[in-house]
């Protein structure tokens, strides 16, 4: 009951303050809707945006010459062999020296539409690996064993071997990934549509006893693989990646400048606990029967109840002035919760250290500066994507980056599931301030004694 009266009164003095709404309110409504207009063509709707291009590695499993030797073997088998004689197997052994893995490099990663944004180097897996995990790539494309033996099966013979090119991908370069995925999808259908049209020449040319016709089209068939390797192109602005949506410059930065702003409820808590002390409301608390640890829980409950305050009307607003759709509900509201707990514990923590300096440095120090550069870490201000490798790594250290992240993978496409991650840290992070908090106050009371 002593911490509800606490909150009660708290939520009324900070309802009260017309200064304090208009920062944590107010401020976040306007910035959103300005920067939403004015940074609308720097995202993903522009006709007129430049994309950097893609590092990716590629790595070779496969054997070339041990993979022409193996379809030498195979063609000389009794089975794919019958029907033909010594001039269409030799015609067709000719045939097999033009695919090489240069369908795959040259024709289609070195193609003018593929190498404006894409650039590639061959690398040794456990090298290729290593680069992905410093971040210094966005994607490693793994061709199989047996490639190019099962490229000239595909296209050579009636018959069809699966080939797997497996993309890995790095998690903090998701679109970009996302991307290589796409452009290995396109190659697949490509060889697909190759593959398709040679079965059809083939049963076309057995039903009518004709083996040698089908030979000359396949000849015709590989002339025309190199130009439906360089008409593969992928279109960036409309690209639709795996039930993903591209995010807009409304919805970035109605997440982004939310997740900022509600550091101010933290900085604006952080006042609190002094504020009791200096206005003689906390001895008449401590008198009523309150210890120091129920009033850093009511404001710690008071700062979480503007967080969600906050974070609901900068959900509401954006959602019907500028349309921002905040996708799974349930993920919104874990994300939300978590968010508005990990920055009740950040105000707890600033109004200890503010308590036991006797002074409003700190939470000066910290609305002013420390907000600013975790805005500026956690990219409220401007896309990661943007902005200098060193300041990415960083941006774990922000909880508004963290909730950014979060809330972003949600507007794109995904669940709850996808979230926990993002979810927990919070949790934890809240969770960690808020022992921190309980541990300050704990030694200024021993002092005391």
């Amino acid at each position: 009951m002593k911490i509800a009266n606490i909150i009660l009164k708290d939520l009324k003095i900070i309802l009260s303050d017309k200064k304090a709404l208009a920062i944590m309110i107010l401020m976040p409504v306007i910035l959103t809707t300005i920067l939403s207009l004015a940074l609308k063509g720097s995202f993903a709707d522009s006709d007129n945006a430049v994309m950097e291009r893609i590092n990716i590695a590629v790595v070779k499993k496969y054997d070339e010459k041990q993979d022409q030797s193996n379809f030498k073997a195979a063609l000389n088998s009794s089975f794919l062999s019958s029907g033909m004689d010594e001039k269409d197997i030799n015609d067709l052994l000719e045939s097999s020296d033009e695919i090489t893995d240069e369908i795959f490099f040259d024709d289609f990663l070195d193609s003018e539409k593929i190498s404006e944004f894409i650039s590639y180097r061959i690398e040794e897996q456990d090298r290729a690996l290593k680069l992905l995990k410093s971040n210094e790539i966005s994607a490693v494309v793994i061709l199989p064993e047996k490639f190019i033996y099962d490229m000239k099966i595909n296209f050579l013979t009636p018959l069809r071997n699966k080939i797997n090119i497996e993309v890995l991908t790095h998690a903090d370069k998701s679109i970009s990934g996302q991307i290589v995925k796409s452009l290995m999808d396109a190659y697949a259908n490509a060889m697909s549509t190759v593959i398709i049209g040679k079965n059809v020449v083939i049963e076309t040319a057995m039903a009518n006893g004709a083996g040698s016709d089908s030979l000359r089209g396949m000849y015709e068939l590989m002339e025309g693989m190199s130009s439906t390797m360089k008409s593969i192109g992928v279109n960036m602005d409309d690209m639709v990646l795996d039930g993903r949506k591209s995010v807009s410059s409304a919805d970035y930065y109605a997440a982004g400048m939310m997740t900022m702003f509600i550091l101010f409820a933290a900085g604006h808590g952080g006042r609190m606990l002094l504020e009791e002390k200096d206005n003689q409301t906390y001895q008449r608390m401590v008198v009523a029967g309150a210890n120091k640890f129920e009033i850093l829980a009511g404001k710690a409950i008071t700062i979480f109840i503007i967080a969600i305050i906050q974070t609901v009307i900068m959900i509401v607003y954006s959602h019907f002035a500028l349309k921002v759709q905040w996708g799974d509900r349930i993920a919104t509201a874990m994300i939300s919760i978590s968010a508005a707990v990990a920055v009740a514990g950040l105000g707890s923590f600033v109004g200890a250290l503010t308590y036991r300096a006797g002074n409003y440095k700190m939470a000066n120090i910290f609305e002013s500066a420390i907000v600013q550069g975790m805005a500026l870490l956690g990219g409220s201000f401007f896309p990661l994507d943007v902005m200098p490798e060193f300041m990415q790594r960083l941006s774990f250290l922000s909880l508004n980056g963290v909730a950014l992240k979060a809330y972003l993978k949600v507007i794109s496409g995904g669940n709850a599931k996808e979230v926990l991650g993002y979810v927990s840290a919070l949790t934890i992070m809240g969770a960690v301030f808020a022992i921190l908090a309980v541990m300050i106050l704990s030694r200024k009371e021993k002092r005391i004694c």
